[in-house]
């Protein structure tokens, strides 16, 4: 460990980890699980090496990692009481696992406050490559990368489930928007592009809770940048990401999958040469153009969507009907009540971490599922109200940690992270992206960072 790059191979474990899982079926399968899994606690075993050699530890106190580990603890002994033992160890290392990124990311912070910088643009490179991959797959309906699910083809990218290529999208947003404010005008065009894609593919994975939270982000990210300068750049990579996504449905549905991919990447090369030579703007000039760009792009995406039966159709099963209570309230009710049924064979100390897909298979109404659609629900299946009790615990202070950070003056970085976190939070009350791997881990780099509070007010010279 005396090498000068010893004390950065922890977070070069990590980063090859996060790529690798995300790209292979995010972890989501046996193998790929497995694989994440021991990268993971090599990376966190080099960190803690690190860390001993150097005589002091530069890991501070975690509420975060104090509260996360007393579930695992628990989840871990329930595999001595649990209907699957196998999962259930096999899981409770997981746990450890992410245990371990957020004594990386906590370490390597400390250490070196620039690494904020390096974890936040490999979190929106990988991002958008996923994202790309997505809306390539989603053109030619490539299998197993876009899914056929409620008489509509939706981007699954690398995850195989719409709902994970949209959450991880929303997540990337944020800090993609971040970089883009904190970054010079050279860089700048790059981001900005990136925007655009991450939003075309947030669209193309038509979850209907992704609709709603792009357009909570975007109020976020337009705020944000409001004061430099810089929203209107932020709403035309927006606007193009829709009007991409609209290209995509069109000529997809037409056969005329090549011109799709063309006007893909036409469009995204077109938001990086406006924002290379887009200014600034302040002022009620700012305003005057903002307005003028919502209403343009808006009626172009609006005029593409006509143009093609198939993205009408797909607005009116999405959006117009998916929203009303009918389309929305029953499969989550037989879901919940499949659920309640199987929390109530173990109710103390649970069936045995992992064991949910088994249990509730026994009770269950809607056959269309392994998964509560609700990550606290699901844990007390799986590990009783005990296990439930520090779960919810470890995400109450998730949450209220994100709303402070927003609140409060900390860095940009550290407040796109806290959105990032809130994200996640919000998807797996009703569905279920805390069980793909890859997504978690991610989580839990962003909790490590919005923690840390690391960038302060240093983000510009850093990023």
């Amino acid at each position: 460990m005396s090498s000068p790059a010893a004390p950065r191979g922890s977070l070069y474990i990590l980063f090859a980890a996060l790529l690798l899982g995300t790209l292979w079926s995010g972890g989501y399968f046996n193998v790929p699980k497995w694989t994440l899994l021991v990268l993971l606690l090599a990376a966190a075993a080099w960190e803690l090496a690190v860390q001993l050699t150097r005589g002091r530890h530069l890991f501070p106190r975690s509420p975060a990692l104090m509260l996360l580990g007393a579930f695992t603890t628990f989840a871990a002994a329930s595999s001595l009481w649990s209907v699957s033992p196998s999962d259930s160890m096999r899981e409770a290392l997981l746990l450890m696992a992410y245990l371990g990124v957020l004594v990386v990311v906590r370490g390597q912070l400390a250490r070196d406050r620039r690494n904020l910088a390096t974890i936040s643009i490999w979190f929106v490179y990988v991002a958008v490559f996923v994202s790309a991959w997505g809306i390539g797959s989603y053109i030619y309906h490539l299998s197993p990368y876009t899914i056929f699910l409620d008489n509509v083809y939706r981007a699954g990218s690398t995850f195989e489930y719409s709902n994970g290529l949209s959450c991880f999208a929303l997540m990337a947003l944020p800090v993609a928007c971040a970089l883009m404010g904190e970054s010079d005008r050279r860089d700048r065009p790059f981001f900005a592009a990136a925007i655009s894609i991450l939003t075309a593919a947030s669209v193309l994975a038509f979850s209907r809770l992704g609709m709603v939270l792009l357009m909570g982000i975007t109020v976020y990210m337009v705020v944000s940048l409001w004061r430099r300068g810089l929203a209107l750049m932020l709403l035309v990579s927006i606007i193009a990401g829709v009007i991409t996504a609209a290209l995509a449905v069109e000529l997809a549905d037409a056969g005329m999958e090549p011109a799709a991919l063309v006007a893909a990447a036409v469009m995204t090369a077109l938001v990086w040469l406006v924002a290379r030579f887009m200014p600034e703007i302040h002022g009620t000039g700012q305003v005057a153009s903002f307005a003028a760009a919502a209403l343009a792009g808006g009626a172009a995406a609006a005029a593409l969507v006509k143009l093609s039966d198939r993205a009408e159709s797909i607005l009116n099963q999405r959006v117009w009907q998916g929203f009303t209570l009918s389309r929305l309230l029953p499969h989550r009710l037989e879901t919940f009540d499949g659920a309640v049924d199987a929390f109530r064979v173990h109710p103390l100390a649970g069936s045995g971490l992992g064991s949910f897909a088994e249990v509730y298979r026994q009770h269950t109404v809607a056959t269309y599922t392994k998964f509560a659609h609700n990550l606290v629900l699901q844990t007390a299946v799986d590990t009783g109200l005990i296990g439930a009790t520090l779960f919810t615990a470890f995400l109450a202070y998730v949450i209220v940690l994100g709303i402070v950070r927003l609140m409060a003056r900390n860095g940009s970085l550290t407040r796109a992270f806290a959105v990032a976190s809130l994200t996640f939070i919000v998807y797996n009350m009703v569905d279920w992206e805390w069980y793909i791997p890859s997504l978690a881990v991610w989580f839990m780099v962003a909790l490590a960072i919005v923690e840390a509070g690391a960038d302060n007010t240093a983000d510009g010279a850093e990023a």
